[in-house]
């Protein structure tokens, strides 16, 4: 994987494919994971989805990154799978079972973008299809530019999807719209996918990259360790009973009243002030 080092982003630049298939970006505390296969509107192939694995990887490890943007290079988020790669894959020989664990293993892309301990937001600066628009699904935020598209595609293909997106939508969603998403495949502009809920907010595209910029700066500049005590609090509300997740909810709440962070809003709060989260 390359790491184009501590850079300045936005992601108005023009971005043209350095032939990388996955570039890590740092902006101060923002992290982007940048698609970086242009020429073929970054639609993925497995040694792509490796690499996009470790990019998850280590900015879920890296304490420095408070907030994380997946993107895509050039006119488009991601295209989904490459077809031609695939139906190489495959013919190459590997077991229906190998395929599966492979495929398995790849998935933990999307949990991680769900569970890591740090917002993340899909900059959606073009078409976001099948896979692409499952791995926008996995994320907390979606910023969407207003010349961009989404839709599943799988059925046209005839399969019926992966990296989550299935379970993405129906929580998203509810299942009766998730079922219309995967079994009609809509192609859904802007003003649809804002009404049905799949996408956070909107942007022109001479507006687009600084609403990402001001998102990723507004969570960046937040509570980090309230933000993952929360995000585990919804992981535990889509799995747990009530009892249960009262529970969980309670000792999360007790754990983040014990930390730094808690002690400066409550003395922010105090002096009428706003809090800062970051001079820890």
């Amino acid at each position: 994987m390359v790491y184009s080092g501590r850079w300045a982003w936005n992601p108005l630049w023009p971005m043209m494919s350095t032939g990388e298939s996955v570039i890590v970006e740092y902006r101060g505390a923002v992290a982007s994971i940048r698609l970086d296969r242009a020429d073929h509107r970054n639609a993925l192939t497995y040694p792509m989805l490796e690499l996009l694995l470790d990019a998850c990887e280590e900015v879920a490890d890296d304490s420095s990154a408070r907030v994380v943007v997946l993107t895509g290079t050039g006119s488009a988020f991601c295209a989904g799978g490459d077809i031609h790669h695939l139906l190489a894959d495959d013919a190459g020989g590997l077991t229906e079972t190998e395929r599966r664990q492979r495929l398995v293993r790849l998935h933990r892309i999307s949990w991680l973008l769900h569970t890591m301990a740090k917002p993340t937001i899909a900059a959606i600066n073009g078409p976001a299809m099948g896979p692409g628009l499952s791995l926008a699904l996995a994320c907390d935020f979606r910023v969407m530019a207003s010349t961009a598209t989404l839709g599943t595609a799988f059925a046209r293909l005839g399969v019926p999807g992966d990296f989550g997106g299935a379970w993405f939508a129906s929580h998203l969603l509810g299942v009766g719209r998730a079922k219309a998403l995967y079994l009609l495949n809509p192609m859904l502009g802007p003003e649809d996918a804002l009404a049905w809920g799949l996408v956070t907010s909107v942007a022109a595209p001479e507006q687009f990259g600084a609403a990402v910029d001001e998102l990723a700066s507004r969570l960046a500049t937040g509570p980090a360790e309230a933000f993952a005590l929360m995000k585990a609090n919804f992981a535990a509300a889509l799995t747990s009973p009530l009892a249960e997740f009262l529970e969980t909810e309670a000792h999360n709440m007790i754990l983040g009243m014990s930390t730094k962070e808690f002690e400066e809003g409550a003395q922010a709060f105090l002096e009428g002030r706003a809090p800062d989260f970051t001079a820890r």
